[in-house]
């Protein structure tokens, strides 16, 4: 820490040392009031004496400028009444100096102090035999407490900021804790119980047994994968070093040809005719990437379910280019919504389009005019590396 050089910028004295030293200066001016009024009359040394106790208050708030106060009225002092008493006055102040001040004030402070000792040593009259010792024996004590006030406030500063980064960083973990939870109850439960909830109200109104039967089925296994969700999330909140399961890779696997496949089937369940298209050979793409695409999917399709379950068509289509994997979503409605006012999406889109954007890939949605429209990229494996 001594190495430091934030240590030994100027700082300002712990507002405890503040309050001592104005209280130590108070009674040294009441002391030299009454030595004046004692002696009937203040001579210049009383005078200067006060004075030189003022610049010593003022460490409180400008240590420099103090530092410079003092050194001028004790070289005033010492060159006018040769008087050693203001050379110990400058030693003593010099743990002030050290505490608070730069260290090239500290030099000039001590510089000065050596060369007002000599000036009065030389004259041999001011001082007692080995008073250039003790001068510098002050001189030294007070350095060095000045150092450990000094060292004690840095220590108390450092121990200050450690608290707010300790405490910043907590509030990091448990907000990525909060995420990482919101993200499960979006991706994983939400997408369940809104494919409950679209067969539930549509159970009443199917034509036939086998639509009832198949709107049945998937709410039965909708509540199977809610429940395995809401399992899966009651061991992340319990377990937070371990990282929980992710609900739907685990049902697809990660893999966006089988993902599109099972979620055309959805749609088709849900009485919206789709229309899916993928390659047939295994994608070049890294496994990362290939598992935020069919998340992006996923949460494509929840959306068409939820926002727009009158939909007259959709259509699901992956396509493996030459540096990228792309996957399009869309859907035709009787009734269009105006405007582009959900161009950016809400939550799960945002997530989306973060997850994409780890893997340097991309997502765009937009109204077509008919409907709307997802389009997502994520470079091949020629691209990018697999960081699993």
């Amino acid at each position: 820490m001594l190495r430091s050089r934030t240590f030994w910028d100027q700082r300002g004295l712990h507002p405890v040392a503040r309050l001592l030293l104005l209280l130590a200066v108070g009674v040294l001016v009441m002391i030299a009031i009454g030595f004046g009024f004692a002696s009937g009359g203040f001579t210049r040394h009383d005078l200067l004496a006060i004075v030189l106790y003022a610049g010593i208050a003022a460490f409180a708030w400008h240590p420099a400028t103090a530092a410079f106060i003092v050194m001028l009225l004790t070289s005033v002092g010492v060159v006018l009444t040769e008087s050693g008493g203001d050379l110990l006055e400058l030693a003593i102040a010099l743990s002030l100096v050290a505490a608070t001040c730069a260290p090239w004030v500290i030099i000039a402070h001590a510089v000065l102090l050596a060369l007002l000792t000599a000036y009065i040593a030389s004259d041999g009259s001011t001082l007692a035999a080995g008073g250039v010792y003790g001068i510098a024996g002050i001189a030294v004590i007070a350095f060095l407490l000045g150092v450990a006030f000094r060292l004690v406030a840095a220590r108390e500063t450092f121990l200050v900021a450690e608290r707010s980064r300790i405490s910043k960083d907590l509030e990091a973990i448990a907000q990525e804790d909060r995420e990482r939870i919101a993200d499960e109850l979006h991706d994983g439960i939400a997408h369940d119980l809104t494919l409950i909830l679209f067969h539930a109200r549509a159970l009443p109104l199917q034509p036939d047994e086998a639509a009832r039967n198949v709107s049945l089925t998937t709410i039965e296994e909708s509540a199977e994968a809610a429940l395995q969700s809401i399992r899966s999330l009651l061991s992340l909140i319990r377990d937070t070093e371990t990282e929980g399961p992710r609900v739907h890779p685990s049902r697809y696997d990660g893999n966006i040809i089988d993902a599109v496949s099972s979620l055309g089937a959805l749609l088709n369940d849900a009485g919206i005719p789709t229309r899916v298209s993928a390659p047939s050979a295994p994608l070049r793409v890294a496994s990362a990437n290939e598992r935020a695409l069919t998340e992006t999917a996923i949460e494509a399709v929840t959306n068409i379910i939820k926002h727009a379950p009158t939909s007259q068509s959709a259509s699901l289509d992956v396509k493996d280019r030459a540096d990228v994997v792309e996957l399009v979503v869309r859907n035709v409605v009787v009734a269009p919504p105006s405007g582009n006012s959900d161009r950016h999406g809400g939550r799960g889109l945002h997530r989306a389009r973060h997850r994409l954007a780890q893997c340097s890939g991309t997502l765009e949605t937009d109204g077509t005019g008919d409907g709307w429209m997802l389009r997502a990229t994520v470079p091949t494996r020629a691209g990018s590396s697999d960081p699993m």
